[in-house]
């Protein structure tokens, strides 16, 4: 089999691959990266060939509001555990009684609209506790988390959790537990270890369910028990300011937490290598005088966090790389006029902004489906960076109104929460769209983006993803790396992708046992082809062949050491 190695430099240089790959691949690299820019949250890439489509077209729909005989309609956000898509419910109606916990489940390597590809599970009773009524999720590795939000009655922080290494309708997979805070989480972020939900409002004294504004954060210890309540905390973010409360979605950035205002304009942001429970571990800035207004959700894309403009259009960015309080620091632009989005996703070059309601003009719906993307590889304040897809009719559906998302590496899947069309009613129309299309065949990442979708959180840590005729593929470490020299090997057989680490099997998955997608775009080395993602660190070399490597290969190859 012919081969691809020595390439030995830091060159960025693109190459071209001299063979065809069908359903065998090993990509490798021996890499080193300083603390001072190792960042888990960034998008990171190694070698690829991959390259974002520049055309914003590729839209699809599917009606899943009727899955395995339940209602499946009105959801807040997903998360992805690297081959299902999960949709963290809510509520069917309006109406704040209506809500329910039925989960909603896409298997990404199915054909999306085969109604065999979806199910759902009612996890709304479970350990005893009424389980309804969530606002994003969180992926650790092996769990995924929903965030509670309310249950119609009271704010409740009876967190649900799933183990996704059991069997998806078996009641024994499912667990819960109350902390016993009344108060509501909007949004999750997690770091590695500790997951935070975003404070959002509780029940004043005299008022009703979202009167008052809250500011306590819920952090809860993913290496501990979830039924001992010494695993959770508890931080009041007023103690900053009384405006540090009500946010909506959070994001991760390596180093800090940072949360979206939904109301006051304040952004928060915790240190994590800080005490939780000491003030000062914690900043807010007052970005109101640089036209910040409501935000549902943030995205990162490796230097900036990006705020999704919520019933506005005013987008605010912020350099991470900069001071926090400084004016500088930040970047304001508006696109277009009277919209509004909630949530958001980055694909290595576009950051995406999901579309939901707006300063509609006297006869129209506040609720649409035009669709805005940015190109980070271009100035912020560029007008030829921005363009927009308006998607509110897909494959014979209305598609409009929707709740963030996930995002599995080429599609980016839509939680549908509800329109103008069903008479007040949630609905369950998914819409997808394709970042890709053919324009990849693999990416091997010493970091990919989990908080990607604007309102739920993973840390992958390292991953390798294919992109087949039928989709992407993927496998992740799920764990944090020591700065410094590392090896790294993606394979793929079409029956399983795995990845190593340091000459040992890191992570291993089933796959679909479809061929690689055929495409004559060029391989890059520490980037995304046309995009803005980069490893922050050196590449020493590269390895690349159409076949499937062994375990021993592998192993053997580390035991060599890098190349000098």
């Amino acid at each position: 089999m012919p081969e691809i190695r020595a390439y030995r430099s830091r060159s960025t240089a693109p190459f071209a691959l001299d063979h065809l790959l069908d359903k065998a691949l090993t990509v490798a690299a021996w890499v080193a990266s300083e603390s001072s820019t190792t960042r888990a949250e960034a998008l990171q890439p190694l070698v690829s060939q991959w390259r974002p489509r520049t055309a914003f077209d590729s839209f699809a729909a599917y009606d899943a509001g009727h899955t395995d005989g339940l209602a499946t309609q009105g959801y807040f956000g997903a998360a992805f555990d690297g081959r299902y898509t999960y949709f963290c419910p809510i509520r069917d109606h309006n109406d704040r009684t209506s809500v329910h916990g039925r989960v909603l489940r896409l298997d990404t390597q199915a054909d999306f609209k085969d109604p065999a590809a979806w199910d759902a599970y009612d996890a709304s009773y479970t350990d005893g506790l009424h389980t309804s009524g969530f606002y994003g999720g969180a992926f650790d590795g092996r769990y995924v988390y929903f965030n509670p939000r309310d249950d119609g009655r009271v704010h409740h922080s009876r967190l649900l959790r799933l183990d996704t290494q059991a069997d998806f309708k078996d009641p024994a997979a499912w667990a819960a537990y109350d902390a016993q805070l009344p108060h509501s989480g909007q949004g999750l972020a997690f770091d590695g270890r500790y997951l935070y939900c975003c404070p959002g409002y509780t029940r004043s004294a005299t008022g009703g369910l979202d009167d008052e504004h809250s500011g306590h954060i819920l952090r809860y210890d993913t290496h501990a028990s979830l039924k001992d309540p010494a695993s959770y905390a508890v931080f009041n973010a007023q103690q900053l300011h009384p405006e540090a409360a009500c946010f909506d979605g959070a994001v991760f950035d390596g180093r800090h937490i940072y949360f979206a205002p939904l109301s006051s304009g304040h952004v928060l942001r915790y240190a994590v290598a800080e005490d939780f429970a000491d003030p000062q571990s914690w900043g807010l800035y007052d970005a109101r005088p640089l036209g910040m207004q409501m935000n549902v959700g943030a995205v990162f894309d490796g230097r900036h966090i990006y705020f999704c403009a919520y019933s506005n259009s005013t987008m605010l960015r912020y350099d991470t790389a900069a001071p926090f309080d400084d004016p500088l620091s930040w970047d304001t632009y508006v696109p277009v006029k009277n919209s509004g989005f909630d949530g958001g996703f980055f694909d290595g070059r576009y950051i995406y902004y999901v579309p939901f309601t707006r300063a509609a003009a006297p006869g129209q719906s506040v609720f649409h489906g035009c669709w805005l993307r940015y190109d980070t590889a271009a100035p912020f304040d560029d007008p030829a960076a921005w363009d927009a897809h308006d998607a509110s009719y897909t494959d014979g559906l209305h598609t409009t109104a929707y709740n963030a998302g996930a995002f599995d590496g080429r599609y980016f899947y839509t939680a549908p929460w509800r329109g103008d069309r069903d008479d007040g009613r949630a609905h369950g129309r998914v819409l997808r769209y394709d970042t890709l299309g053919a324009d990849g065949a693999f990416s091997l990442r010493y970091g990919d983006v989990g908080h990607n979708g604007g309102l739920c959180a993973a840390v992958p840590g390292p991953n390798f993803i294919v992109n087949t005729t039928a989709g992407a593929v993927s496998i992740a470490a799920h764990q944090t790396l020591a700065p410094g020299v590392h090896h790294f090997a993606g394979v793929y057989d079409g029956a399983h992708i795995q990845l190593y680490i340091d000459g040992a099997l890191a992570a291993s998955r089933s796959a679909c046992g479809h061929p690689l997608q055929q495409t004559d775009i060029p391989a890059t080395i520490g980037h995304i082809a046309g995009g803005s993602a980069r490893f922050q660190g050196t590449i020493a070399e590269v390895y690349l062949a159409p076949v499937a490597q062994s375990a021993a290969w592998i192993a053997a190859t580390y035991r060599a050491g890098m190349p000098t």
